[in-house]
């Protein structure tokens, strides 16, 4: 069984028992609860997993995040990933993507354009708040001259609701998190973010669905 990165599960096929699957959304589904590894009581889960992270990136070594298994559904003929185990490495990765590749993509528009394309695909459903979050933060652009957080909540398109949304709190933690610890590295880092891989497990495959 061979793995997949998060841009794969995006954008490019996965293959499981001779049937490949070409998804155009990963969504988060309404029954997850919400992302928790930036919660305030979670640093030292956080710090863990993101040392586990940037040493991977910084060795360019390739790092095994386990299994990520979840429903595979269609709509308009969109294939949708709905993730029923995997949820907050998966969100970590988005933000972990967004941050690197506004840190260092930058000078090369035609490669951020497409990496706001494939993060786009990557949805919750948890809360319309957490959605529209995503949504926003996929295409916004900060100058990192200080806490991003700060900068995002200053953004015209953040509004006072998105604070009472603990999905959204978290992630911004998360992303000061992984601001913090970027600064620790005076490293090029996006292109190695293929390296951290897990293995993909569509519950179809198994005759299963998400009533599970």
């Amino acid at each position: 069984m061979r793995t997949y990165n998060l841009q794969d599960i995006l954008s490019r096929e996965i293959e499981f028992e001779d049937t490949k699957y070409s998804f155009g959304q990963l969504q988060i589904p309404i029954i997850q609860r919400d992302y928790a590894q930036g919660r305030d009581e979670q640093k030292t889960v956080r710090n863990r997993f993101l040392d586990a992270l940037f040493g991977a990136l910084k060795e360019q070594k390739s790092l095994e995040l386990d299994f990520v298994y979840g429903a595979i559904k269609e709509f308009d003929s969109i294939q949708f990933f709905v993730p029923l185990d995997g949820q907050q490495r998966l969100t970590t990765l988005f933000l972990l993507h967004w941050y690197i590749g506004n840190r260092e993509l930058t000078e090369q528009p035609e490669r951020l354009d497409e990496l706001r394309a494939v993060l786009g695909r990557f949805t919750y459903a948890t809360r319309n708040t957490s959605n529209r979050f995503c949504e926003r933060l996929v295409e916004t652009s900060v100058t990192f001259s200080k806490l991003p957080s700060g900068e995002i909540r200053n953004s015209s398109w953040f509004y006072d609701v998105f604070d009472l949304d603990p999905t959204v709190k978290s992630m911004l933690n998360m992303i000061d998190a992984i601001h913090a610890k970027y600064g620790e590295y005076d490293l090029k880092l996006f292109d190695a973010l293929d390296n951290l891989q897990f293995y993909v497990l569509p519950l179809n495959g198994f005759d299963l669905t998400d009533e599970l």
